[in-house]
């Protein structure tokens, strides 16, 4: 006998259940699971498909034919039942668990989500999100009004949450969700995505939402860029002058479309009350797949070009760092008006092609220039001027000069022109201007790694082999297969070590560069401070292994007078400074007015001195101050920034408490070119000292701290080494 004569008996049957019930008599019948199952769904009502799993006969069937039976069962009541009886589902895997939980009703589901015991011992954590979001509207409003049990005990993420909201259906409810969470505005924005046009206008436009939340740029970019076409439409044409005062581009907002979306806006460009410009921006920057569906027979010229423009994607090819490839062997004026979306580092591009680069940046002035250390980028003009700097100090370098005195006046001429940035480590440092290399040659001022390329930059120009290498704490140049006289007469080649950034004020102020050349052993002893620590400036074993070459005294010395720095005995200008101040210091004039003299030295054997910080703060510590008669009880050579300067440009100050005038204040005024004395009541009032300095004092000013002297070295006979100390010591400016 098969299913078939079973359904007949079950036909002339009043008592349905017995049939099941009789073990026996279903073992008459052969039948596979999907006719039980069929047989089971066809004769027998929830009540009575629940009471199988009291019978033996049907706990000794296999799991997944009880789960089958299980899925007849409509009345969600039941099944709650029946799932808590762990007797009865004990052998269901968790995922047929899961299945029977997501059949159940609102209710059902509901008893289970508060049920966390239940939710843990089936692994029901990534179900959670998925149960509330089947659930409707008023009991998902019901359920995500309590707050601390979403977030405490379902233990739901921002993220979880915020796709739950997404999925109400009115934006009042989604809304009232919003105020009660308290997203993050990153999860709010895409919430607001889901609300009707109508209101993500007025949200854009700020016409209605919380104060507590407000938009950027990007996040206002990605809401106006989820509008349908039409109301997109509406939206630019009404609304240009909220573009134009938030600075966002309609290319902005194409360029965040899908491809369908590009197609339908590009078919109504000529209706957006858009500008060439606007249009070209927008039909260069469209994705690739959009680009190839568009027939461009019949487009002005103006468009096709742009069309052609390769999105710069590939950070790896050449000049591809901003939004469009550029192609210098086209027509450069197919850029004109592209400016913001472009970008290209003049460092990769062939030296014959430097040219184009210059015209480029006359076109488009707005370009972004990037060099190889990819931190912050250099305007135009910037570019422009930097590369007339350039040029000025390779004209000036004598074609027979050997490599070496190349390198020598090309270190001195970015002494010259370039000090260490007299903000760094402060609360205002920006490291982006300090780091761009063509920034750095306009402004005058950078750190170690942006100092360090510069040079390199140049070195490269005239063929000589060199690398940046990095401590963990500092950047400096390694130049290779480099030829050094020795004092013997003969001649060397090998790799030594060039540190620009530690030779600025030695350079700056006519000084020996004490950090010209040396081998990796001899420039690791400057790493050694006043306390015998070991700052590793210039710790890099792997990378400087083989710089085994040191220039002697005597030949630096030679190498200096020939390029007309050093004079013909081998001294260096900076001892007209020394001897100028030695000669005042003999007069042992009262204290107050020997600094007033020494100040007037400075000025007149270098009137920018208030233009270099660091530098200067080197110069008056090692020359100027450093006097045998000239005593403090107190000296602090430092920079403030003053009250009213918005911007908390640095300015260099010196506090001297002397033993016959008292405490006395100074501040280089950079327009006039000269100290100028204060009373400390007035200094106080006009100056205050940067938040991240007071903090290496526990919070003191540093004439505020007690008088006791501060122990110096014999800084006139070691240079070197106050440049080491002096040296900023965090990675930020290395």
């Amino acid at each position: 006998m098969d299913s078939q004569d079973l359904r007949k008996l079950l036909d002339q049957t009043a008592d349905k259940f017995s049939i099941f019930a009789d073990r026996n008599t279903l073992v008459q019948y052969k039948m596979n699971s999907d006719d039980l199952i069929d047989l089971i769904n066809s004769y027998l009502n929830d009540e009575q498909k629940a009471q199988l799993f009291e019978l033996e006969h049907f706990k000794k069937l296999p799991s997944y034919i009880n789960y089958l039976i299980f899925g007849t069962i409509s009345n969600s009541e039941i099944k709650l039942e029946l799932l808590k009886n762990s007797s009865i589902v004990s052998d269901f895997q968790d995922y047929q668990i899961r299945q029977i939980v997501k059949s159940l009703d609102n209710n059902g589901k509901i008893q289970i989500l508060h049920d966390t015991d239940f939710l843990k011992k089936y692994s029901m954590e990534y179900e959670i999100e998925g149960l509330i979001q089947s659930l409707d509207d008023k009991n998902k409003q019901e359920l995500l009004s309590e707050k601390e049990f979403i977030q405490n005990q379902l233990h739901l993420s921002d993220y979880e949450i915020r796709e739950i909201i997404k999925g109400f259906s009115t934006d009042e409810v989604k809304t009232e969700m919003i105020a009660i969470y308290k997203l993050p505005v990153v999860q709010v924005t895409k919430i607001l995505q889901t609300y009707s046009d109508e209101n993500k206008i007025d949200i854009i436009l700020q016409k209605q939402f919380g104060k507590q939340y407000k938009l950027d740029k990007m996040e206002t970019i990605e809401l106006i860029s989820s509008l349908n076409i039409s109301s997109l439409k509406e939206f630019l044409l009404k609304n240009k002058e909220f573009l134009q005062k938030n600075n966002i581009k309609p290319y902005k907002i194409v360029k965040s479309l899908n491809n369908d979306k590009q197609l339908e806006f590009v078919s109504e460009l000529e209706n957006m009350g858009l500008t060439l410009t606007e249009k070209r921006q927008i039909l260069a920057t469209l994705d690739p797949k959009t680009k190839d569906k568009i027939d461009t027979s019949k487009l002005p010229k103006e468009y096709v070009t742009a069309l052609e423009m390769q999105v710069g994607d590939d950070f790896k090819k050449l000049a591809t760092l901003g939004l469009i490839q550029i192609d210098l062997n086209k027509d450069l004026e197919i850029y004109r008006g592209l400016d913001e979306m472009l970008s290209l580092n003049p460092m990769e591009v062939p030296e014959e092609q430097k040219k184009k680069i210059l015209e480029l940046c006359k076109i488009c002035p707005q370009i972004k220039i990037q060099d190889n250390l990819g931190v912050g980028s250099s305007t135009a003009q910037e570019y422009i001027n930097g590369e007339a700097w350039v040029d000025s100090v390779l004209q000036e370098i004598d074609a027979n000069w050997s490599t070496i005195q190349k390198i020598a006046f090309i270190d001195n001429a970015i002494g010259k022109k370039i000090s260490y940035s007299p903000d760094f480590d402060t609360e205002v440092f920006d490291m982006t201007q300090s780091r761009a290399l063509w920034k750095i040659i306009n402004s005058g001022y950078g750190v170690c790694n942006g100092i360090s390329q510069v040079e390199k930059y140049i070195l490269d120009k005239i063929g000589v082999e060199s690398e940046l290498v990095s401590s963990k704490n500092h950047s400096f140049i390694k130049l290779k297969n480099v030829e050094l006289p020795n004092a013997d007469g003969t001649k060397s080649i090998g790799d030594t070590i060039l540190d620009p950034t530690w030779n600025l004020m030695a350079q700056r102020y006519g000084a020996r560069p004490g950090n010209f050349c040396l081998s990796y052993e001899d420039i690791r002893k400057h790493d050694i401070d006043a306390n015998r620590n070991d700052r590793e400036c210039h710790k890099n074993d792997e990378a400087l292994s083989s710089a085994t070459l040191s220039l002697d005294d005597q030949s630096l010395r030679k190498i200096y007078k020939s390029i007309g720095i050093a004079d013909k005995d081998g001294n260096f200008p900076v001892k007209a400074l020394v001897d100028k101040c030695k000669s005042i210091d003999d007069y042992k004039l009262p204290n107050q007015e020997s600094i007033k003299r020494l100040f007037e030295a400075l000025k007149e054997y270098y009137p920018d001195f208030a233009k270099c910080q660091n530098s200067t703060m080197s110069i008056l510590q090692m020359v100027v101050l450093n006097q045998e008669n000239l005593e403090f009880n107190r000296c602090v050579v430092n920079r403030v920034y003053a009250k009213d300067d918005e911007n908390m440009r640095p300015i260099l100050y010196v506090y001297a408490d002397l033993p016959d005038a008292g405490k006395k204040f100074y501040f280089a005024d950079s327009q006039k070119g000269e100290f100028i004395e204060t009373a400390q009541n007035e200094f106080e009032a006009r100056f205050e000292c940067y938040t991240e300095d007071m903090k290496k004092l526990n919070g003191h000013r540093p004439w505020e701290i007690g008088n006791t002297p501060e122990k110096t070295d014999d800084l006139v006979q070691n240079p070197s080494k106050v440049v080491a100390q002096k040296e900023p010591r965090n990675d930020e400016g290395r």
